[in-house]
């Protein structure tokens, strides 16, 4: 099952990421009520993340990458 939403946290907030078309819609929703990105405080965080999955949508914490920055750096330079 794919993720809609996933998301990370640091020390003060929690931010949205979409994965799927339906998540893009929720993250739309969340930017344009949220000054143009989709992260709260994170004392607001389980209710945002309860509400999401009550509106149907499948939200989980993203998973840490397991390339280095120098690996990633390096797949971006291909691109160009």
């Amino acid at each position: 099952m794919t993720t809609d939403l996933s998301y990370t946290t640091d020390s003060m907030f929690t931010t949205f990421y979409p994965n799927t078309k339906a998540g893009e819609l929720a993250w739309n929703t969340m930017a344009n009520e949220m000054g143009g990105n989709a992260r709260v405080f994170n004392i607001h965080a389980a209710s945002t993340i309860y509400q999401l999955k009550k509106a149907g949508y499948i939200v989980g914490k993203q998973k840490a990458s397991k390339q280095t920055l120098d690996e990633i750096l390096a797949e971006l330079g291909d691109l160009i």
